[in-house]
């Protein structure tokens, strides 16, 4: 190393060990910069020759972010550390149809579209739609089930239009002729707390809110129950080992 760089990097004394010269200090502190990303690139490498994916994009929905979903995303980024996981909405990317797409590589979200060619569907879940509102709100006062007719007094929360919530979907959750419309989930949940209208949500997400006095589920009679909507994982064919790893730990949670 000296021959190559020219300079000495070590003073040497006869029967002491050799110590860093002022030259080979600046040296030493400039490798421990570079030295980790040195390995980093190795692990890199070793990543991808085992079949593992750069970058894989999975696209998620604010209705269908299960906690058993959440935990499959955790054990991924331990299982598969050097590859990027990037999560993006649902309602704004569609699912890539081959290597060469920019959509994401895997979706969890609503079913009930029509999968896109080259792409691979099944349902794992299902949502099952309560109706929530402050516990100030109106409608959490009422005693005895609450009617269609009590709904359609009281402006409702709804989602804007996007890629899975289509003007169909939203309709058939629609009760009232007064809506509030929202686009971001963070919009929802202050909306609802702040008891400025009630909402169809998903069973599974708002019993935390539930349990916590924050919000009230409201009793529909013959509503409950029967607003069911199906959960599908989709998923782009020729994943890499994460990816395919990903959709097998989704798909065994079914078994």
């Amino acid at each position: 190393m000296e021959i190559d760089l020219g300079i000495s990097v070590f003073e040497r004394v006869a029967g002491k060990a050799p110590t860093l010269t002022p030259e080979g200090k600046v040296l030493y502190f400039q490798a421990l910069e570079i030295v980790p990303r040195l390995k980093a690139i190795d692990r890199k490498v070793q990543s991808l020759q085992r079949g593992e994916e750069p970058t894989i994009t999975i696209a998620t929905h604010s209705m269908t972010l299960y906690p058993r979903f959440v935990e499959v995303f955790a054990e991924l980024t331990r299982q598969f550390p050097e590859v990027d996981l990037v999560l993006v909405d649902a309602e704004t990317h569609s699912l890539a149809i081959d290597n060469d797409d920019q959509g994401a590589d895997i979706m969890i979200a609503p079913g009930g579209l029509s999968p896109a060619r080259g792409t691979n569907v099944q349902t794992v879940d299902t949502i099952e739609w309560c109706f929530l509102a402050s516990p100030n709100h109106p409608l959490s006062k009422l005693r005895g089930e609450i009617t269609t007719e009590d709904l359609e007094q009281y402006p409702q929360i709804l989602s804007l239009e996007g890629k899975v919530a289509t003007s169909e979907l939203i309709e058939s959750l629609r009760y009232s002729p007064r809506l509030i419309r929202y686009e971001n989930h963070y919009q929802l949940q202050d909306m609802l707390l702040q008891g400025i209208g009630y909402v169809a949500y998903p069973t599974k997400l708002a019993q935390p809110f539930i349990d916590h006095g924050l919000v009230t589920k409201l009793n529909v009679g013959r509503y409950d129950g029967s607003l069911v909507w199906p959960v599908d994982l989709s998923w782009r064919s020729g994943l890499g080992s994460a990816g395919t790893w990903f959709v097998e730990q989704i798909l065994d949670q079914e078994n």
